[in-house]
């Protein structure tokens, strides 16, 4: 019967308008007019949930060792590959200049300090044969003289390139006969060798902006790589930078992964599946009420039987409900679980819950 009083509308509306938009219009509001569909409110709710993110292997140290004075390179003992401990020698550079000085300020100094003693003890045992002017002088001279020759020692020690920690050589760029200058006083220079710590292996994951309050220290993960497919690396995040990158919208995150059986290499990429969980309840929304487009989300909210299209982002997220994130939206809100396909933006609807 319903059907039948509804063809009988069509029918005279068709006869009696003679403008088509001013037909499609009426159409649209006969349809709207029935048109029912299925809300409810958001709730809060506690996550617990994984993010699945791609990783780059860091070397735990990395240095460029650079000479700290110029000179050739006489010897060098090392090489690509070779692991070095704390403190041992990489190379040796030659400086005439700095020998020559090293041995001259040396003659002074002893010189000076045989003068200054012999005016001690003289000043000791016969100070009305000086003045205490003129030992303070003689004094003042050995000192000075004794400064220059220890720091001609430091000079000529600093031509004994040594390592600063424990690690691998991955590059050398000096040969034998070499001229390199000093990386202190000269810009720009070469270093002679790169030095890496890879027994222990920093993990660096850019972290997206909408998981920063989802992670702590501490927080469990799982990583693997494609290269070592027998083992997986259960860790911890070690370090968070506390900072977004302004370009990105990403956070720097940092796990500690043991590597010392050398299987991770430094620049590997690695699958990283972090155990993220909610420090407090989340606003949330059943994940059939949210609509995909082109890597955006949105949802379909009910005011007034008005619907209203809202672009939101999503949190963390299970099989069932995924966190809402957006300032529009609140426990009083009422969003369309079913019947997003039939509806758009400035249609009136009937709610049922």
């Amino acid at each position: 019967m319903k059907n039948k009083i509804f063809l009988i509308f069509i029918v005279s509306l068709l006869f009696g308008c003679s403008n088509p938009i001013e037909i499609e219009k009426a159409l649209i509001l006969e349809n709207n007019k029935n048109t029912t569909v299925k809300v409810v409110n958001p709730e809060k709710r506690i996550f617990s949930s994984s993010l699945q993110i791609i990783g780059t292997a860091l070397a735990n140290k990395e240095v460029l060792i650079h000479a700290l004075e110029g000179g050739t390179v006489s010897s060098f003992s090392k090489d690509i590959g070779d692991l070095v401990k704390d403190g041992e020698v990489l190379a040796q550079l030659y400086n005439p200049q700095l020998s020559r000085e090293l041995e001259i300020n040396k003659a002074s100094s002893i010189a000076a300090e045989s003068n200054y003693l012999r005016f001690k003890t003289v000043f000791e045992k016969t100070p009305e044969l000086t003045t205490i002017q003129e030992f303070e002088r003689v004094k003042a001279f050995y000192l000075k003289e004794n400064a220059k020759y220890k720091a001609s020692m430091i000079s000529d020690s600093l031509l004994t390139i040594r390592a600063p920690f424990k690690g691998f050589i991955t590059k050398r760029n000096i040969e034998l006969g070499a001229i390199v200058q000093s990386g202190v006083q000269n810009s720009n220079t070469q270093p002679l060798f790169e030095l890496m710590d890879i027994n222990k292996i920093r993990l660096s994951v850019a972290l997206p902006e909408t998981e920063v309050d989802n992670i702590s220290l501490g927080t469990n993960a799982n990583v693997s790589f494609s290269e070592i497919t027998e083992k997986v690396y259960s860790t911890r995040v070690s370090r968070l930078s506390r900072a977004l990158n302004p370009r990105t919208k990403t956070m720097n995150v940092q796990l500690d992964i043991d590597n010392t059986d050398l299987k991770i290499s430094p620049g590997m990429y690695a699958n990283v599946n972090l155990e993220l969980e909610s420090s407090e309840a989340k606003l949330s929304l059943p994940i059939k009420a949210l609509l995909s487009i082109k890597g955006e989300y949105y949802i379909f909210i009910v005011k007034e039987n008005i619907v209203s299209k809202l672009k939101v982002r999503k949190g963390l997220s299970n099989n069932k409900y995924f966190e809402v994130l957006s300032n529009l939206v609140d426990k009083s809100t009422t969003v369309i679980v079913e019947g997003k396909s039939i509806v758009k933006s400035g249609m009136k609807v009937n709610s049922i819950n």
